[in-house]
């Protein structure tokens, strides 16, 4: 007999795997079950686990810095293949914790670090889908995925295809193989047992759109890379406001009337300079002291788009003069990463900062999955001025990079010009946004001001039904 046939057979006179009749989490009903915690009160059976996972390991030539167990159960076999081969491992809490240093992972280890992630079981893969994203939320690198047991019913295809590598010691069809040739089940178990897999497959559609667990403005200040984006997220903590409210007005009464109004409600003014038909170097003078008085940041939304010298001298000109005024600005990047870096090049960016146009809320938009992916790298590439992204979902793993998302709305609906609007806890649980944007649904309200109170309300709300409250 060999060594795995007879650690299967241990695992079922342990009562690690069981038949009969059980019900899952999900309220499914299973004719078989497996509980790999009972493992940690057999230590030769243990020792045997993580010595085999090792070699499955090894014979993949897996190339890696640190171990983490999904809690709880992996946990056991991280420590104990760490000791047998001595390599550090960390430790990934099921919650953040909200005291001390409020960590999320325990340990040491250096950003970008590979880490290769151990689990039991793996059946949805949702759980490591979800524990993976958290580890590379907090800067590890994350490609490989050991697991002891596959029970073959979608998970590991659905981690395969987010480009995951997966290393199983034992898929469920094999060692229910080995028990009905050693005589431990009979057939009509095992037949059950094989048609129930078969005939109850997960598939997640989303799982590639599952957000990490959400940190609160203040915890986020820590992750932030640049000046501008510690500043807005301070504003947002303290004003207890996510809302961005962008004034597409046209005359400088208007736009200085809605400031002052929405004032008190927002953390960022998202202006349109050059549409507005009277504009004059007082409206700036008086939007500075207004964005003073009620703590809020100056966006211009020029979306500046075209070859860098051009650039330069649009956000330079004296006639708007941008670049003495706004904290922040969109830009373009279909003329590549060049047009960031010749905005960086005027030398303004220390203490302001640059948001890039990744996706847009139109239903046609031309920005397909090619462009999306380009723009989010760019915008990683240049965290020393860009603060973020504008985007319908989350397309970066830096907590230290925002998402700004535009076209929401407490009335969901399209208009007649192809804008897609979509609500506040859409934007915020489902698309993973860090502030929402919200234009005609303020400036077109009967009541600017309650409109501003009922959207600073609704996205605090759905921000903070992501955000993980420990005991």
């Amino acid at each position: 007999m060999n060594a795995r046939t007879k650690l299967i057979l241990q695992l079922f006179d342990a009562k690690v795997i069981e038949f009969g009749e059980f019900t899952l989490r999900s309220g499914i009903q299973t004719p078989f079950y497996v509980d790999l915690r009972k493992v940690v009160s057999y230590p030769h059976i243990l020792k045997e686990i993580c010595l085999q996972l090792w070699d499955t390991i090894s014979l993949a030539n897996v190339r890696f810095d640190l171990l983490c167990g999904v809690p709880y159960a992996a946990v056991s076999y991280a420590t104990v293949i760490g000791m047998q081969q001595n390599i550090p491992a960390v430790i990934k809490r099921k919650n953040r914790k909200k005291y001390g240093s409020k960590k999320l992972v325990e340990g040491v280890f250096e950003k970008g670090q590979r880490c290769l992630v151990l689990e039991d079981t793996i059946t949805s893969g949702i759980s490591l889908v979800e524990a993976v994203a958290d580890l590379k939320n907090e800067g590890l690198a994350v490609e490989h995925i050991a697991v002891v047991i596959d029970r073959q019913q979608g998970g590991t295809k659905t981690l395969e295809n987010l480009g995951y590598k997966i290393h199983k010691l034992f898929t469920i069809g094999e060692i229910m193989d080995a028990l009905m040739k050693n005589g431990r089940i009979n057939y009509p178990t095992f037949r059950a047992t094989m048609l129930f897999i078969e005939q109850n497959q997960v598939k997640i559609e989303d799982a590639n759109k599952i957000q990490p667990s959400f940190l609160d403005y203040n915890e986020r200040i820590d992750k932030a890379h640049h000046p501008i984006t510690k500043r807005l997220l301070q504003i947002a903590q303290d004003k207890k406001t996510n809302l961005i409210c962008s004034a597409d007005v046209t005359t400088k009464a208007e736009l200085l009337s809605l400031a002052n109004t929405v004032g008190p409600h927002i953390c960022c003014l998202k202006t349109h300079i050059d549409s507005i038909h009277d504009f004059d170097k007082d409206l700036v003078i008086q939007l500075q002291a207004l964005s003073k008085k009620h703590q809020f940041l100056l966006f211009e939304d020029r979306k500046f788009g075209d070859i860098g010298s051009t650039l330069q001298k649009q956000y330079t000109s004296t006639h708007y003069a941008i670049h003495e005024w706004a904290d922040l600005i969109t830009v373009h990047v279909v003329g590549g990463e060049s047009s960031i870096q010749a905005l960086k090049d005027t030398g303004c960016f220390s203490e302001k900062g640059m948001v890039i146009i990744a996706q847009m809320s139109t239903k046609d938009t031309l920005t397909d999955d090619s462009y999306v992916k380009k723009a989010a790298k760019i915008a990683e590439t240049y965290q020393d001025t860009v603060v973020g992204i504008v985007a319908q979902e989350r397309l970066i793993d830096d907590l230290g990079l925002l998402q700004f998302t535009p076209g929401i709305n407490l009335e969901v609906k399209s208009d007649q010009a192809g804008q897609v609007y979509n609500s506040p806890d859409v934007a915020f649980t489902e698309r993973g946004t860090d502030f929402m944007i919200v234009g005609r649904g303020i400036y077109q309200a009967e009541n600017p001001l309650e409109a501003a109170k009922s959207y600073q309300k609704a996205g605090w709300k759905a921000y903070n039904s992501k955000v993980i409250v420990n005991p």
